[in-house]
């Protein structure tokens, strides 16, 4: 059994998604027209989304504003953002060659960020390490997490009730515990059908015909395997040759993902798998909209 916090599992991403957005300017009133009055609830998805993001944000900011936590900077995030590769998922191997040529697997603006960090003085180094934690505890909450569950592939996720995200969630949200324990696993759907594809006999077909093909260039049971190949050695190369290298072996499977039809086969496996859990999780997965219909109308409702 894996257990995982959820500032590590989950939160990271609010965390990044709240700071980005409280640094990028959300204030009160941004759910409101030009008249004052409070706008309807969109009717799309994504529109919803952007909503309880704004809403979630705002009190989120609140929250870190009365306990005196200080965001970073509205210009600290942007030159090392710029020059990341184009975000783009490969969930069953980069089918992409062109894609490949240009940008290996994807990591090497990530690598040379990291490496760019490194290069801070320790002084900055430590002062930056102890705001990051600062804003972490406050957003997160400390000590003992005393939220639990357990999401469709197993995992337990855990997490504090004590931060500014936790107190977001139950003011929008009514029930932060029910929250919790519906958006962690309704989030996990995902994953569940993706683990599942992972052990589906004709993925597993799929797979061993992509092992065959790749293996010319290096012997490996699956595209994380090449990876991880290529970054073992790439620590005896210098940064040039390991570029190189990570887009000599990024091409060969895309290449190979094309003609073995792997991310094909994994896609179509995984509409059905989806729909599986989908029917599994219904009632979990009303909770959950239920849920997020109260934070809708709660955010219409305060001009958040």
């Amino acid at each position: 059994m894996t257990t995982v916090r959820a500032s590590r599992f989950v939160s990271t991403v609010a965390l990044s998604m709240c700071v980005a957005a409280m640094v990028g300017g959300c204030a009160d009133g941004a759910g409101r027209d030009d008249a004052g009055e409070p706008r309807p609830v969109p009717r799309s998805a994504p529109a919803q989304d952007d909503l309880l993001k704004s809403a979630e944000s705002a009190l989120v900011q609140r929250c870190l504003t009365e306990r005196e936590v200080a965001l970073p900077a509205a210009g600290s995030r942007g030159s090392t953002e710029k020059a990341a590769a184009p975000r783009r998922e490969f969930p069953y191997g980069i089918d992409d060659p062109a894609w490949a040529a240009e940008h290996g697997f994807g990591g090497a603006a990530e690598t040379e960020q990291a490496q760019q960090q490194e290069q801070q003085t320790p002084q900055a180094g430590k002062r930056a390490a102890e705001q990051q934690q600062r804003l972490t505890d406050a957003m997160f909450g400390t000590g003992r997490r005393e939220l639990s569950t357990r999401t469709a592939t197993g995992l337990v996720v855990k997490a504090n009730s004590d931060g500014c995200l936790a107190a977001a969630q139950r003011v929008l949200y009514g029930d932060q515990v029910r929250w919790f324990r519906t958006e962690v696993a309704v989030n996990n759907l995902g994953a569940a059908a993706h683990d599942r594809v992972t052990r589906d006999p004709a993925y597993r077909a799929a797979l061993a015909r992509w092992a065959r093909c790749i293996a010319p260039v290096h012997k490996a049971e699956d595209p994380a395997e090449l990876r991880s190949a290529w970054q073992r050695r790439a620590r005896d190369l210098d940064p040039r040759q390991a570029t190189d290298l990570q887009r000599r072996y990024a091409v060969a499977e895309a290449r190979c993902v094309r003609s073995t039809d792997l991310a094909d086969t994994g896609a179509r496996l995984e509409k059905d798998h989806a729909a599986d859990l989908r029917a599994e999780y219904a009632d979990l997965i009303g909770e959950h909209r239920q849920m997020r219909d109260r934070g809708l109308r709660y955010a219409v409702r305060h001009g958040l």
